[in-house]
């Protein structure tokens, strides 16, 4: 899952800052919208573009192995081992909705898609340098909450069932990544709109 997980944010970072920038750039929503679609329409229409992509790159190519590892192990180990297909499929469409929305939140308010992209990679590396600063100069593991990375692996462990010693625990993880998601709803529908007030 880290390997795929890296993976999935380089190429969200290329093509997911291209996906709403160019229509609020060029004033395409009105077009959009004057249509009977609606913008939670149009937001899920972005979003099945990054997940079918990201989804041939985490998932599914791990069911496949799930798939191949139970047909040589035989149905015991499958019927015992299940829940680790289970916790694939979650892990993986967490990570894939943390990105498309963090993704399609800086396309939409940033309308340069090289600048964007630089902010999705901005916004995961700096945030775990930033969060090491918080840690070290306040004396706390409460900078953990904004390395993204780290909260997503602490969910993973979680899933997959390993034991480590994290400084957050699972459910803190997994309230502070739906903050976040939360907070990428609340500015995409901030931005997209059918009109735009200039002051």
């Amino acid at each position: 899952m880290d390997v795929q997980g890296v993976l999935a944010f380089v190429l969200t970072a290329f093509t997911g800052p291209g996906l709403i920038s160019p229509d609020i750039a060029n004033g395409a929503l009105p077009l959009y919208f004057c249509r009977p679609f609606s913008r939670a329409e149009y937001v899920l229409g972005k979003t099945s573009v990054l997940a079918i992509l990201l989804s041939q790159i985490t998932w599914i190519p791990g069911l496949v192995l799930f798939v191949v590892q139970a047909s040589l192990a035989g149905s015991a180990w499958t019927w015992g081992h299940l829940w680790i297909a289970g916790s694939l499929i979650l892990s993986s469409l967490i990570w894939i909705a943390i990105l498309s929305l963090l993704a399609m939140a800086l396309s939409a308010w940033v309308k340069w898609r090289i600048v964007a992209g630089a902010l999705l990679l901005a916004v995961l590396f700096f945030g775990a340098g930033f969060a090491q600063a918080i840690n070290a100069v306040m004396r706390t593991q409460s900078g953990r909450f904004l390395d993204i990375a780290y909260l997503m692996a602490t969910v993973w462990a979680s899933l997959f069932r390993i034991d480590t010693d994290r400084s957050i625990s699972s459910a803190e993880a997994w309230i502070a990544l739906l903050t976040y998601c939360g907070i990428c709803l609340a500015l995409l529908v901030r931005k997209v709109r059918a009109y735009e007030v200039i002051k």
